[in-house]
């Protein structure tokens, strides 16, 4: 039986007798071994359906296939490991090696009771974040369960390396690598900087202790953490491991449960008395063990889910906990963490700002994971969300992955919905998830018996015909309440959309049209607004909704004025006859596309206005401007959506406007998501600039040309790309001078990138500047052009500064994409002067942007580079070959031959010349497929002095001969000085 060992720390491995084998094509495929392998019991085949395989028509099919691939390469003769029936999968790991097991089975038996060689095997097998680069960004799911076991990884490996570091305190020299490993691992913790810092001070390294120092300052500023005494100390004293962290202390004691009394006509909802008494005994039992628990609260619209929602806040709040409250709006569905900001702009204007300030899912979803561990150290928490059948797809992924992270905390969850309004809803992936984690339980409000529905008439109108307005009820409180009091004013009206009207015929016209529009633009009621669509003077405004207010219409509470219910305004609403509320829908949209402030939260309303206005091009504009902003904000994932319902919207407009929406929704959808079948996709975004071109629609057939341009050059297609862009110049020149200058600055700066016309390119720059100039405008891709002239022409003062413009002018405009490309070329100025420790500190802050990217070779190289300087400044080049093969995964040619030549020569520096040939050889490869003549060069010249340095002296003069054929090429003149260099010492050797 041949011995299995498979490795999720890092990339996915499958070793069988020692043998990599090659892993299946499909990245679902793979993940799902994984998903196997790390579940301790068999899952349901309908489960993982839901997991993997949502969109397609026959996901069992599709789970077949997988499974077959998966049992030819770990199946063993005689041990299958991929054990089914007809309802289950499941994965044998008998006699298996599986590193993330081992890890969690280390930390679950007890970390000072294992050996130290246990240990440091354990701590050996971590390459990297679990599953690396295996993301699968449309499975909800899977994203979520996946990012809860990398940080569970995450805490489990810091464990061990501070473990180790402790052990081995008398023998710093042994703990060093530990302790380097921990502050790599836990950038963001304190007592790891310190404890490295420490260990170099004891080793007698104190230029590289202030090193480490000054970058761990920096990097835990980022961080948001404000580096104590303790760490300021730690390069200052001799070495032994800190007692703990500063300012620790334990969790405070949970407070108690029992619960304030008061009047029961204020503390207890009339007929909900058993549900209100049930969730305060989970809340009870939730303190006492601790653990966590959701529940979904659903009914009929007002069947009193909101009611009972605001007595269980009291009961709570009063009790001591931690309340984070939200309610979901229908025109929020579209807006990204809607929740989850309007939460924590309740609790703190600056906590809804750290969450737009995040993007990425990863990071963001651990920053509402720490606030919420912080919390819970001092007392419960609950979670109230309302109305969560319009809730948001981010909102609803980051409420998953809290739970998940969170199993063992005092947290309750109270998920209130409509019954009718949870089908598609983005709820449930979401409540999947927590129902199969056993964190789930489910309420439902049923409608009122009739002596409750009595009793609340007679509160209200103890004259009233009491049996008579509780029938007409039906059990509905919201109901029963309104016909009370309409009863109490002498009205007698037996629906609630009588009712509405009856209360709308008591206002006067003009507060009556002020109310329609209130209804079309609630739950939000912004007198600002109204007096936009309505004309009317502020006091006209106020007097009706004073008016209203008198008449419960409305109501105050803690955000301003609001409808006394959703059913309310839904009358109001259906009062108005439908082209009466499409004309409306498309007033709003048309005021807020003026509005040149608008925010994620305007984006949303506009998109959601332009749909109900009936006005197909409006709101297929509406997705673009969301889309951007989307992007502006990392919410990829809800960029992308927007894209492709924008894509639907369009194909339903004339042609030359689908042309055009459709090209620039195309933008979007590139920016978020890196395409799988990019040949297809360029081939139809060149179709789509030639239609553009036919109809005159010159600024969009440059687009759709540029586009093809940067997704062939993503991909190596050099040449095609090269050409692409020089198309993409020369459609607009009968254009506008605006169109003209994009257009010249995005080809100049692709040639430049290319290495290919830099005479051309340097004409062209001349010419925009001139241009833009004139237009008194700004480009960014000007400066970022500039900079990669002067970048190889040997001018990195002047390159630097340039990149520098760029980039802000890249950030100012919302393009992150753009914003790396600056921040990357820094950083290669600063490998370029052999600055490793400004590139190391660089590489933090450009790991942290790459990850809010979309999925493509960004977080790879970002990764890698950071690997590389880890290398130049520690000599450990375990981080960069471990992130390697993501960078070959994403097929990123340029940057594997750029950071292989460099790795390259820090091997020949440190007389490494077997290893510096293997890489200069790969990097080589790469760069003839690009026809890349500096990084050819470079690897060339390495090869030449690796030979001669392993006494292969023919191998070494055959490519110093190479590198003459690249004295006419437009090899960069750093590169070239370096190529000089090492030719000489060639030649000195030979001599």
């Amino acid at each position: 039986m041949g011995a299995l060992t498979l490795n999720f720390l890092g990339g996915l491995e499958v070793i069988r007798d020692g043998r990599l084998m090659p892993l299946p094509p499909s990245r679902k495929t793979r993940a799902l071994l994984a998903y196997l392998a790390l579940h301790h019991r068999p899952l349901g085949r309908e489960h993982l359906c839901e997991v993997f395989w949502e969109v397609p028509d026959d996901p069992r099919g599709a789970l077949r296939w997988s499974l077959s691939k998966l049992r030819r390469l770990v199946d063993d003769p005689g041990q299958p490991r991929i054990v089914s029936d007809r309802l289950n999968v499941g994965f044998d790991s008998s006699g298996a090696d599986i590193d993330a097991l081992a890890l969690d089975d280390a930390v679950r038996e007890g970390l000072e009771q294992a050996s130290t060689p246990v240990l440091e095997a354990v701590a050996q097998r971590y390459r990297g974040e679990l599953l690396e680069n295996l993301d699968l960004s449309r499975c909800h799911d899977f994203q979520a369960w996946c990012l809860a076991e990398r940080e569970k990884a995450v805490r489990q490996q810091a464990s061990v390396l501070a473990t180790l570091v402790k052990r081995l305190a008398a023998q710093p020299p042994q703990a060093l690598p530990y302790a380097r490993a921990w502050a790599r691992l836990a950038p963001y913790d304190e007592v790891a900087w310190s404890t490295l810092i420490r260990l170099l001070v004891a080793v007698n390294r104190p230029d590289e202790a202030e090193q480490q120092y000054r970058l761990g300052v920096g990097v835990l500023r980022k961080g948001g953490v404000t580096p104590s005494d303790t760490f300021h100390q730690a390069r200052r004293v001799g070495w032994s491991m800190p007692p703990g962290r500063p300012g620790e202390s334990p969790p405070a004691n949970l407070p108690a449960t029992s619960l304030p009394t008061g009047p029961p006509e204020e503390r207890e909802p009339v007929g909900r008395q058993g549900q209100l008494q049930w969730l305060l005994a989970l809340f009870a039992q939730v303190c006492r063990q601790p653990r966590a628990a959701f529940v979904l609260l659903s009914g009929e619209p007002g069947i009193g889910k909101t009611h009972l929602l605001s007595i269980v806040a009291k009961h709570l709040r009063e009790s001591g906990a931690y309340l984070i409250e939200a309610s979901a709006i229908e025109a929020d569905t579209l807006r990204p963490y809607a929740l989850w900001i309007d939460a924590f702009r309740r609790l703190d204007a600056a906590g809804a700002e750290e969450i737009t300030e995040h993007d990425n899912r990863d990071r963001l979803f651990a920053s509402l994971n720490r606030r919420l561990v912080e919390a819970c150290q001092q007392r419960p928490v609950a979670i109230l969300f309302d109305d969560m059948q319009w809730c948001d797809e981010s909102s609803a992924a980051a409420l998953h992955y809290v739970a998940r992270m969170n199993p063992d905390k005092p947290l309750l969850g109270i998920l209130a919905a409509r019954d009718a309004g949870l089908q598609g809803s983005a709820l449930l992936p979401a409540l999947r998830g927590l129902r199969h984690d056993g964190l789930l339980e489910e309420l439902r409000l049923d409608p009122l018996p009739e002596d409750a529905a009595r009793m609340l008439i007679a509160r209200l109108a103890p004259q009233a015909d009491i049996a008579r307005l509780a029938m007409g009820a039906r059990g509905n409180p919201l109901l029963a309440i309104e016909l009370a009091r309409a009863q109490a004013a002498g009205d007698s009206g037996l629906s609630l959309e009588e009712l509405v009207r009856e209360r709308l015929d008591h206002l006067d016209p003009q507060a009556a049209e002020v109310m329609r529009w209130a209804a079309l633009l609630a739950p939000r009621i912004e007198p600002t607004v109204l007096r936009r669509v309505t004309g009317l003077a502020t006091e006209h405004i106020d007097a009706a909704l004073e008016a209203s207010e008198r008449l419960g219409l409305l109501h105050t509470d803690e955000q301003g004025l609001a409808f006394s219910h959703d059913l309310v305004a839904q009358g109001v609403y259906q009062s108005m006859p439908p082209a009466r509320r499409q004309m409306m829908h498309r007033r709003v949209a048309e005021l807020l596309e003026q509005d040149t402030t608008l925010d994620l939260e305007r984006a949303a309303g506009l998109a959601h206005h332009a749909l109900q206005g009936g006005d197909v091009d409006l709101a297929a504009r509406a997705m673009v401007c969301a889309g951007r902003l989307c992007l502006r904000f990392f919410a990829n994932g809800d960029a992308l959506k927007l894209a492709r319902n924008g894509i639907g919207l369009a194909a339903r407009l004339p042609e030359a406007r689908r042309i055009c929406l459709t090209l620039e929704l195309n933008e979007i959808m590139l920016s978020a998501e890196t395409p799988e079948d990019w040949e297809t996709r360029a081939s139809e975004l060149v179709s789509l600039a030639e239609q553009a071109l036919e109809h005159g629609e010159l600024a969009h057939a440059r687009l759709g040309y540029q586009l093809a341009s940067t997704v062939r050059w993503a991909h190596g297609e050099w040449r095609v790309a090269r050409e692409a862009a020089l198309q993409a110049e020369r459609v607009t020149r009968g254009g506008t001078d605006q169109e003209h200058i994009i257009a010249l600055a995005e080809t100049a700066k692709c040639l430049a990138m290319l290495e290919r016309n830099l005479g051309q390119a340097q004409a062209m720059l001349k010419e925009v500047q001139a241009l833009a100039g004139r237009r008194l405008t700004d480009c960014p891709a000007i400066p970022m052009a500039l900079g990669l002239l002067h970048f190889h022409a040997d001018r990195l003062e002047e390159a630097e500064e340039h990149y520098q413009a760029a980039r802000t002018l890249y950030r100012a405009s919302g393009d992150r994409l753009g914003e790396f490309q600056a921040n990357e070329y820094l950083l290669m100025l600063d490998i370029e002067r052999d600055d490793f420790p400004a590139a190391l500190e660089r590489c933090v802050a450009l790991t942290e942007l790459a990850h809010k990217l979309r999925d493509g070779s960004e977080a790879p190289f970002a990764e890698a580079a950071q690997g590389l300087c880890r290398y130049a400044i520690d000599d450990d080049e375990t981080a960069f070959v471990a992130s390697l093969d993501a960078l070959r995964q994403a097929d990123a040619k340029y940057r594997l031959a750029y950071l292989l030549t460099r790795a390259a020569l820090l091997d020949l520096a440190r007389g490494r010349a077997a290893m510096a040939a293997r890489r200069a050889d790969e990097a080589l490869t790469y760069a003839q497929a690009l026809e890349r003549a500096t990084e050819a060069a470079l690897a060339h010249c390495v090869l030449a002095r690796a030979n001669c340095m392993t006494g292969k002296e023919a191998g070494g003069l055959q490519h110093a001969a190479a590198v003459d054929g690249f004295r006419q090429a437009p090899v960069a003149r750093w590169a070239w000085r370096r190529v000089q260099e090492l030719l000489a010492e060639v030649r000195m050797e030979h001599d």
